[in-house]
């Protein structure tokens, strides 16, 4: 037998009641090795002054020195539990100090009896004023034992106000585009039950509680039509997936179409709590809505509305994996154009190329993979800024250079080409989003050259080639902006706007025109030795 008072959720060791605060009794009674059904009788003794809030199942004596409630339990053969849970009020007669609640189980052969101590302190007033919103104030507040403060969203799992989204609005997964996203990223198929138990977004449910209980409460949360003011579809709990039925229902709840969860009040004036929200992600519709929770126990009931939105955010990454895909295409379609190059600048060429792309490997790829894990350790997302001076000055110095020694469409192409095969054989990195990453980069550049007239330029002056560098620094900015949106879209990583800008500033435009314009003197100087 297991009795607690008063019982929290958490399984605190409160063992303490305050003022005229309602709390809970939890009895647990187990039996094991018997193999028959057995009638037992439970006998609850009360001290004066704590009183019983009714409940039908339990018969209550009253006498002088107390009260006794009562009620008989069957125990089912071999191993059985029974359990309930019944609340309990203190008013003004109960006196400050120790008080006892004697438990009594009896069967025709065996009696278990438990004695459960607590404190009983008187209400202390509190100096800090209690704030009420206007939609939690009541006629009559000395019945008004709990209510609902606030509520906040989307918050973290730690309970800190969410900065990526706008207030209210709960970004959710696009379905159609899932499946896709995990091929993509080398996880195969979508797991659609690890898809339905992460919730979708957070919410901070702050509640005040005048009268200190301690009570065990259930919580609601479900989407309201704005417009017809019924409950409306889209919300979900998590048991509604598993792994063996994958997206199909698993075991019922009881609620549809609504998150819930049990909360417990401490006997604190004041509590938060972090409950997730689950969205059914096939039946979802993106919108304006009502978020209505409810929180409900014991016969009493407290609701809350808040608007919010559903949205799915997907416009920058599609256009970021749209025009990947689209710089793929082009660069398959003009495969024929390569060959044409290679025939042009003869082997010596071709040996030159070979020559810088292995450069590029040796002194950017290479240090970048083998040191990259210790910058990120100790500057952390700004550790880009420092491997952005290999990718970005000496790349393009190297790109630069190559260009004025060969002048000619389809350079830069072999040169990344070669760059990526030796990066795929010595480091593994044949993957999709490799490849998609460099077709940007082949694409980009070459037009930018094509569409400056960079090709078809007789001689390079300093001004045209300061021009050519800054075009080609913004070129590289625009390429590293739909690099990061690519990452955010496939692995679901994050990056404030202010982020993405500043690396476009310094590691685009900066690195790469200050490496373009290098790439352009080391280029003349290599021209001259070839020429000799």
């Amino acid at each position: 037998m297991e009795a607690v008072f008063p019982y929290s959720l958490e399984h605190k060791n409160i063992n303490r009641t305050n003022g005229n605060a309602t709390n809970p009794l939890f009895i647990n009674i187990e039996s094991f090795d018997s193999p028959e059904p057995q009638n037992v009788k439970v006998e609850i003794m009360l001290p004066q002054g704590l009183i019983f809030i009714g409940d039908e199942l339990w018969q209550e004596i009253k006498s002088e020195a107390g009260s006794v409630i009562q009620r008989e339990w069957i125990l089912p053969p071999d191993y059985g539990q029974n359990f309930d849970l019944i609340y309990l009020k203190a008013d003004n007669s109960l006196a400050a100090g120790n008080h006892e609640i004697i438990v009594k189980v009896s069967s025709e052969n065996w009696q278990k009896n438990s004695i459960i101590t607590f404190t009983h302190e008187n209400e202390t007033k509190s100096n800090l004023p209690v704030l009420i919103n206007e939609q939690s104030l009541m006629p009559d507040k000395s019945k008004y034992n709990w209510y609902i403060q606030s509520i906040t969203l989307p918050v973290d799992n730690f309970g800190t106000k969410d900065d990526r989204v706008k207030d209210g609005t709960i970004y959710i997964r696009d379905t159609a585009l899932e499946s896709f996203r995990n091929r993509m990223t080398g996880d195969g198929a979508t797991n659609w039950s690890a898809v339905f138990n992460h919730p979708a977004a957070h919410l901070l449910l702050e509640m005040r509680n005048p009268q200190q209980d301690t009570r065990i409460l259930k919580f609601k949360a479900e989407l309201i039509d704005k417009l017809t003011g019924k409950p409306a579809i889209g919300l979900c709990t998590s048991s509604q997936s598993d792994n063996e039925t994958e997206h199909g229902w698993a075991g019922q709840s009881g609620i549809e179409d609504a998150s819930t969860a049990m909360i417990s009040l401490d006997g604190k004036k004041s509590q938060t709590f972090i409950l997730p929200l689950y969205v059914d992600y096939f039946r979802a519709v993106e919108g304006e809505y009502n978020l209505r929770v409810t929180v409900f126990g014991n016969g009493q009931e407290k609701i809350q509305e808040v608007p919010i939105t559903i949205a799915k955010k997907r416009s920058m990454g599609l256009f970021a994996v749209g025009f990947s895909f689209l710089c793929f295409l082009i660069v398959c379609l003009n495969a024929q154009n390569l060959k044409k190059c290679i025939f042009n600048i003869g082997a010596k060429g071709a040996i030159t190329i070979a020559l810088f792309a292995a450069v590029a490997f040796g002194s950017i790829v290479v240090p970048t993979t083998l040191l990259g894990d210790v910058l990120h350790v100790v500057l952390g997302p700004f550790s880009g800024l420092v491997t952005g001076v290999l990718n970005g000055i000496l790349l393009y110095l190297l790109v630069m250079a190559l260009l004025v020694i060969y002048r000619k469409p389809g350079i830069v192409t072999l040169m990344f080409l070669v760059k990526w095969m030796l990066a795929g054989l010595m480091f593994g990195r044949f993957t999709p989003l490799g490849i998609l990453s460099y077709m940007v980069y082949i694409v980009v550049l070459e037009s930018v050259l094509y569409i400056s007239g960079f090709y078809n330029k007789r001689d390079l002056t300093s001004g045209y080639v300061l021009f050519v560098s800054l075009a080609i620094g913004m070129a590289d900015a625009f390429i590293t902006m739909i690099n990061l949106e690519q990452l955010m879209f496939f692995y679901r990583l994050y990056y404030a706007d202010w982020y993405i800008g500043l690396y476009m500033l310094i590691n685009g435009l900066v690195y790469s025109s200050v490496g373009t314009w290098l790439g352009y003197k080391v280029g003349i100087k290599l021209q001259q030795v070839m020429g000799e």
